[in-house]
């Protein structure tokens, strides 16, 4: 899934917390360039006030 698109999903479910680390070190900083390979805590329930951490590729 490409990275924006899975921030606009989060964003809508009421995330604001949302922390985008790359496989590559690089910064990520337009999210439609990364593809998304894993979110920490996938599938568990969890506060939306929470930090939710997205693993992305380029």
């Amino acid at each position: 899934m490409n990275a924006e698109a899975l921030n606009d999903e989060l964003s809508a479910l009421g995330f604001k917390k949302i922390v985008y680390n790359s496989n590559t070190g690089k910064t990520v900083l337009l999210l439609s360039n990364w593809t998304v390979t894993g979110i920490d805590n996938a599938g568990q329930q969890q506060p939306v006030d929470k930090a939710v951490v997205v693993h992305v590729t380029k």
